[in-house]
């Protein structure tokens, strides 16, 4: 049996850094909360100017595609840590409440990059034979984070929102300090790219649009993600409107966070036999499920229950996802390809956030949402089982070993 080649050292620092700066990200989660409970904003605009954070972001994560294959991806990553713990300190000072939505977008544009140049500094330090259990713990990484985070964020809320966003810039800004030393050996000052040549943006997404299979793929994604976003936009409306409270909302989010960080290996390994494309369609199943039981929900413990559903889905969609883009994607646009992964995570937001804004200003009952979402959540479920016979045999065609020259 081969040895497996280790992981570098300059991984495990990334890792570090990623679970700084994500438990940071309670400012994120909280951004909705803030704007109801100190701004005096209704729960339709908090959500609809959450959909300006998820907006800003998805252009932000599709521009960084080219930066990220011309520069490498370490420059970008360090430069959205250090513009995303500005904004935080520019929220920490108090600023009047008609400039939050601005704030708001500025937060999303800078913020939602570092997850896609983090993904391509993975895909460059770490060999192809162990980069889905690179990305189980850049996972696991991400979840410490979400566990610690809300718990925190919820404390400091109770206390004083400036004091949750001083102490959330403080956090990035340590992050980033961790990121810049996460330095491959040997490495310059250039990032390598050894071997490739430069690619013209427009040429590079003309490519990529052009690739049938990852379009078709990453759109049920980005699908996917709508659905599932809908615990950080209208969950914790909701659940004020059952008289819950912003602590029970972070006791929600970080019991889910805990459960990821404890099970993320562990389930990886024992789901591993089983084809990528049915496991992304069972996650849609379990999603299905949290929604459903998500409309029954009054209580914090049937909320907890729910998310024994949706924290399962995100157990399998979340590395499996990330891990199919790497394979899918050209070495010489892995950047591209993981940028527009990346968009997932904000233009979801933003969608989302539609969604749950319209629900709030146009359903009597907005807790109907649920079943509307579960209803989409099975249309997508039959879509991507309809896919997982192309994406098989794609993926087994990109892992395959290139032929070896004629003799």
């Amino acid at each position: 049996m081969s040895k497996r080649p280790p992981m570098p050292r300059a991984f495990w620092l990334l890792i570090l850094a990623i679970v700084i700066a994500r438990t940071a990200f309670f400012v994120e989660s909280f951004l909705t909360i803030f704007m109801k409970t100190e701004a005096g904003f209704s729960s339709a605009l908090a959500a609809f100017i959450m959909g300006l954070y998820g907006f800003g972001g998805a252009v932000a994560a599709f521009l960084s595609g080219p930066a990220i294959d011309r520069l490498g991806p370490r420059i970008p990553l360090l430069a959205s840590l250090v513009a995303t713990a500005a904004a935080a300190v520019v929220l920490a000072l108090d600023p009047p409440n008609w400039s939050l939505a601005m704030l708001v977008l500025a937060f999303g544009l800078v913020g939602q990059v570092i997850q896609p140049t983090s993904n391509a500094y993975i895909a460059q330090l770490v060999p192809e034979s162990r980069r889905r259990e690179a990305y189980s713990w850049s996972f696991i990484a991400l979840n410490s984070g979400l566990a610690i985070g809300p718990l925190l964020g919820g404390y400091l809320a109770g206390i004083d929102f400036t004091l949750m966003f001083g102490v959330g810039a403080t956090l990035i800004v340590v992050g980033a300090l961790f990121a810049a030393v996460a330095r491959p050996p040997g490495a310059g000052s250039q990032a390598p790219r050894a071997g490739l040549e430069p690619v013209r943006p427009m040429a590079g997404i003309r490519e990529l649009l052009s690739d049938r299979v990852f379009v078709e793929y990453i759109g049920l994604n980005w699908l996917f993600m709508v659905l599932y976003l809908q615990v950080f936009v209208i969950l914790p409306l909701l659940m004020l409107g059952d008289g819950l409270t912003a602590q029970d909302y972070g006791i929600l989010m970080g019991v889910n966070g805990t459960a990821l960080v404890l099970l993320q290996l562990p389930f990886d390994r024992a789901i591993r036999r089983f084809q990528p494309g049915r496991l992304l369609t069972a996650a849609v199943l379990l999603l299905v499920c949290g929604l459903l039981f998500n409309s029954a929900a009054d209580r914090l413990w049937l909320y907890l229950l729910a998310a024994v559903f949706w924290t399962s889905a995100e157990l399998i969609n979340m590395p499996l996802a990330t891990t199919v883009t790497s394979v899918l994607a050209p070495p010489h646009l892995r950047g591209s390809y993981l940028a527009v992964h990346g968009m997932a995570f904000p233009l979801g937001m933003g969608v989302a956030s539609v969604i749950g804004g319209s629900a709030f200003a146009l359903l009597g009952e907005p807790k109907l949402v649920w079943l509307i979402l579960a209803g989409v959540g099975a249309v997508l479920a039959v879509l991507r089982f309809r896919m997982e016979g192309r994406l098989r045999e794609r993926l087994a065609a990109a892992s395959a070993p290139p032929p070896r020259p004629p003799a």
